[in-house]
């Protein structure tokens, strides 16, 4: 009995042993080497087989002189450059029908439905900043062509511009009619239903009163709305004042109008505006009436002469029979800054893609093009008077001057 309880406990205690070096050999040790996750930057990025450009712009309503013209700058540079990363570019165009609600929609529709990688456009300031709160959200990038209200890009990630801003603007028109017109007073006429024309006013008003070095040199504001075409009443104002500027920033068909009601009442001041004058249409429903008149504007071809521009009006001409202006040439270096950066991106990743235009800078149809700390194009403003019913390039003012 004793020898079988002896063998049951040598037993007993084999298997204890045995059980606890099993448990042993099944912990894992703290040297066992750890699988790393991929990381995002391990993962290449997907070229699609067509990447997909928005264009976003006013081909119907008041603003459809604008959008034909941009949308002929941008085809004009899809030509030049019709691929990017070594994939064909499709242009997806939306008109926005010159409405701020329906640039949001646009913008909305270019997201989501035909997943774009970048809008070019809109021209108008007004569209532009209703267009970049729906792509701001979608963080895809946009590039505004003819758009210069600072707020268009003001706090905005992913918005950029391929055009000077309205400060700029307004300071080289007042520049110009005091240093270049000796001009001593100015009557401001304006269209205060849209933020370009109201802006714009503002800042060469402080400019002009700064330029002359009186605070009484502004003589009046005149105001209307968009859709108004007679202006007797404001006109007939602004001859008793007899001022040597009437500073006029609105848009073609309304700036059309008023110089001949102008010349109708007999005012003698010189008429001068912002860049939205730069169309055909203004000369063509102005008539003889527009002799004199002078403005601001994105480009002159005798204002440009590298070869990026003599090459631009050139090609322009040869496709379209008319010389290049604002919006053409906006909407022109707008695509093509866009496709620079994507270039230099390597990617179509929106963040990369922001990240480049950050470093850009590219010659264009206006010579160098590089952003300031709001994405806002840093260019040179020419100034242009009609002269026998053609344009003639005056006067460029610099960056700095």
């Amino acid at each position: 009995m004793k020898k079988s309880m002896s063998l049951f406990h040598v037993l007993s205690i084999l298997l204890a042993l045995s059980l606890l070096l099993s448990a042993c050999a099944q912990t894992p040790t703290t040297e066992q080497p750890q699988v790393e996750e991929p990381t995002a930057a391990a993962i290449p990025d997907v070229i699609p087989d067509v990447i997909k450009i928005g264009v976003n712009e006013t081909m119907t309503g008041w603003g459809a002189a604008y959008g034909d013209m941009t949308w002929k700058g941008i085809q004009l540079a899809h030509d030049t450059k019709p691929t990017v990363l070594g994939k064909p570019v499709e242009l997806v165009l939306v008109d926005n029908k010159s409405e701020k609600s329906e640039a949001a929609l646009a913008a909305q529709r270019l997201v989501e439905v035909d997943k774009v990688v970048g809008v070019v456009g809109v021209n108008s300031s007004s569209m532009s900043m209703a267009q970049n709160e729906v792509l701001e959200k979608a963080k895809i990038p946009s590039m505004a062509t003819a758009a210069t209200n600072p707020l268009v890009t003001q706090g905005k990630l992913y918005a950029f511009r391929a055009a000077f801003i309205d400060p700029f603007q307004g300071q080289a028109a007042a520049k110009f009619a005091v240093e270049e017109l000796g001009a001593k007073t100015a009557v401001l006429l304006v269209d205060i239903a849209l933020d370009y024309p109201v802006g714009l006013a503002n800042y060469f008003r402080s400019n002009f009163i700064a330029y002359t070095g009186d605070e009484k040199s502004i003589l009046s504001y005149q105001s209307f709305q968009t859709g108004d075409r007679d202006f007797t009443a404001q006109l007939t104002q602004i001859k008793s004042l007899n001022p040597d500027i009437v500073f006029a920033p609105n848009e073609y068909a309304e700036l059309a109008a008023i110089l001949q009601q102008a010349k109708q009442l007999g005012i003698t001041a010189t008429f001068l505006a912002g860049d939205s004058a730069d169309v055909p249409e203004l000369v063509q429903i102005a008539g003889e009436n527009a002799e004199g008149f002078m403005y601001t504007a994105q480009f002159h071809p005798d204002a440009f002469t590298h070869p990026e521009a003599a090459a631009f009006v050139e090609a322009f001409r040869a496709k379209y029979n008319i010389d290049p202006e604002t919006f053409s040439v906006t909407g022109f270096d707008g695509y093509m800054l866009l496709l620079d950066a994507i270039e230099r991106a390597g990617s179509v990743d929106p963040e990369k893609i922001r990240e480049a235009l950050l470093q850009t800078k590219f010659t264009g149809a206006r010579g160098v093009t590089v952003f300031d700390e709001n994405h806002n194009g840093i260019l040179a403003v020419p100034v242009i008077e009609i002269k026998d019913g053609k344009k003639v390039f005056r006067y460029l003012v610099s960056p700095g001057d």
